[in-house]
């Protein structure tokens, strides 16, 4: 049998995510333009966050979910202009947000827009990534910032996006006007991030991603999107169940980084003496320094415990 080769994560990458500047272009993404004078109260009034204060020039970052209490979708509300919303999510399937939306819009004077065939997005993450934007840019960036950012012949929209735990900026646009973007960010310094490193980071920072530890599967609690609920806002879409599991500590799962001397296989199921511990939801398939894998997985409350051993196909797992 043919050993197999270790292929370790590259640390001059991991350094820019955490210490300096990374720039993330995503491969797929969802981009929809929310226009018309009701579509901020319309979402305010369907998703997790309090969004009445997202004046124009602001962002924030919800959560859509079903009157079962499960993720539809997670994405960010950029006030770009009056009346005008940019939704930026992670999620490969568009029309999955559209439709959600679209099904509670009744007598609202609102437009949903699909961009995401037209529009590239780059994510620009780091402890860096404000100081960056501000030099090659020329403007004043603080947290919770929507804006448009015009260049030579074109424009892109940033929104700030301060829910990850990390630095964490979006770039959205037309394809050419993102190119030249992407120039002059790297010119200022920005470290391009290839897929497999962007996502060791995510795992290592128990960042939440798209139909892995949230969707369809899975509540906004367990899935560790704590954070993009307001407990004191009005009524959403799904609210009832959300508060109904907070109050009386239904919540199974939590959202947990796991380590192991193997890498491990997404949705492989999770024991502990061959009792049901859990579902790997996200893993890398590069190695530390010292030869350890990470992932991501929603474990039963029961062995969730830091230290925890459970087993995954054989494979030997700690939870970290």
């Amino acid at each position: 049998m043919q050993s197999r080769t270790l292929q370790k994560v590259d640390q001059s990458q991991l350094g820019a995510l955490v210490s300096d500047c990374g720039l993330v272009r995503w491969s797929n993404s969802t981009i929809v333009e929310h226009s018309g004078p009701d579509a901020l109260d319309l979402l305010h009034r369907l998703t997790t966050k309090e969004l009445l204060t997202i004046t124009e020039g602001k962002s924030r970052r919800t959560a859509l979910t079903s009157d079962r209490g499960r993720v539809i979708d997670v994405f960010v509300v950029a006030h770009v202009e009056e009346n005008c919303l940019m939704l930026i999510s992670d999620s490969d399937d568009s029309e999955r947000m559209v439709s959600a939306i679209d099904y509670f819009t009744i007598i609202e004077d609102a437009e949903l827009t699909d961009l995401s065939g037209s529009y590239d997005r780059i994510s620009l993450v780091g402890s860096r990534a404000r100081t960056v934007i501000e030099s090659v840019f020329g403007i004043a960036v603080p947290d919770d910032t929507a804006a448009i950012i015009k260049f030579g012949t074109g424009s892109v929209t940033l929104a700030s996006d301060t829910s990850r735990g990390v630095g964490w900026f979006d770039v959205i646009g037309e394809s050419y006007a993102l190119d030249s973007a992407i120039k002059m960010l790297e010119k200022g310094g920005v470290t391009p991030i290839d897929s497999e490193t962007f996502e060791y980071f995510r795992i290592d920072n128990a960042i939440p991603g798209s139909d892995r530890e949230y969707g369809e599967h899975a509540n906004p609690i367990e899935a560790g999107l704590l954070d993009l609920i307001d407990w004191d806002k009005g009524c959403y879409v799904g609210q009832e169940v959300i508060v109904r599991l907070d109050a009386y500590d239904k919540v199974q799962r939590e959202l947990r980084v796991l380590v192991s001397n193997s890498p491990l296989v997404e949705k492989t199921g999770l024991t502990v003496a061959s009792k049901p511990a859990g579902v790997v939801t996200s893993a890398s398939r590069l190695a530390s320094d010292d030869g350890k894998y990470l992932s991501l997985a929603l474990v039963r409350k029961a062995f969730a415990e830091s230290s925890a051993d459970l087993e995954a196909d054989g494979i030997e797992a700690v939870v970290r």
